[in-house]
């Protein structure tokens, strides 16, 4: 995909005019070189579907992000380690 992106900068660069149907063309021929199948039709799942399956995905993905510790909390309880073992507070001397 970067290489198409660099096409259409190119494109742009050499003030190129390149409308919806070149791009799509232009896509095509990415595909095709790539050895991937082009889609002839609408597919076989409405866009709710889709967009209900990506939201589903994503709310576990984000709980899984949630249950992992934060770099923040990783590097605070490798700073915790670091430090020396902590010693009997004697409790502080009553000015008169």
């Amino acid at each position: 995909m970067v290489a198409y992106l660099e096409l259409a900068e190119v494109q742009a660069l050499n003030r190129q005019p390149m409308y919806r149907r070149d791009w799509i063309g232009k896509l095509d021929d990415f595909l095709r070189m790539g050895r991937r199948d082009i889609l002839k039709h609408a597919g076989k799942i409405s866009h709710e579907q889709a967009a209900r399956k990506a939201e589903l995905k994503f709310e576990k993905f984000h709980r899984a992000q949630l249950a992992e510790p934060s770099q923040v909390e990783k590097d605070f309880d490798e700073a915790i380690k670091k430090l020396p073992a902590s010693q009997p507070v004697k409790p502080a001397r009553k000015k008169k």
